[in-house]
């Protein structure tokens, strides 16, 4: 099934469902991430909560990506959209994996 990402606000109710379309690239890209780096210690079988602290750094590292193709092009400006978003409402992006 994937990974499904979610932007919650402050207390944890969902806004939104983002990048549930775009999945399969997800998979992809955490599995060629640097270890150590917040996208890499994204859970596909579990749930990965990111906060706003943790959110300004991930933007900065979905940033610095190269994307391969169209679908990676298209995942790290979703990605980077929600995680502003999150940021914005003070609240949370949560992945959910399957």
């Amino acid at each position: 099934m994937g990974i499904s990402v979610f932007i919650q606000n402050q207390i944890h109710e969902q806004v939104a469902e983002v990048a549930g379309y775009a999945s399969q690239t997800l998979d992809e890209v955490i599995s060629q991430a640097s270890i150590g780096s917040l996208t890499r210690g994204i859970n596909k079988h579990a749930d990965t909560m990111f906060n706003t602290t943790q959110l300004n750094f991930f933007i900065d590292e979905i940033a610095s990506l190269t994307p391969e193709n169209d679908s990676e092009r298209e995942l790290f400006t979703v990605l980077r959209a929600a995680a502003e978003s999150a940021i914005r409402q003070r609240g949370y992006l949560w992945f959910s994996g399957d």
